[in-house]
């Protein structure tokens, strides 16, 4: 399984990519990355997992850096989230529900 983004195309998401993980026979948007306004003071990358199922304990959104940061987070948490049984295959069972 491979995670790569994809450029959102939207007037007011200048800097925001949706998080896809490319499976041998498949592609799913599992979360999203992007630059985040939060007061006029305070803009920064953040990132988040889909909550299509509940997340348990781990860590499922943050803030980083950068885009690059916030992949490599975004990674860890993925992974982290992978290691649960079971947890996966949930998770994109709920995907494609919600694709129909």
């Amino acid at each position: 399984m491979e995670l790569y983004l994809r450029k959102v195309d939207h007037p007011q998401a200048r800097d925001n990519y949706r998080v896809i993980l490319k499976t041998e026979t498949e592609e799913f948007s599992i979360g999203s990355i992007g630059l985040q306004t939060f007061t006029s003071q305070d803009t920064g990358w953040t990132w988040a997992i889909d909550t299509v199922i509940p997340l348990r304990a781990h860590i499922s959104q943050g803030r980083g850096t950068d885009r690059r940061d916030c992949m490599t987070r975004f990674k860890k948490a993925w992974q982290d989230h992978c290691r649960e049984p079971g947890w996966l295959e949930e998770f994109l069972a709920m995907k494609r529900r919600a694709r129909r």
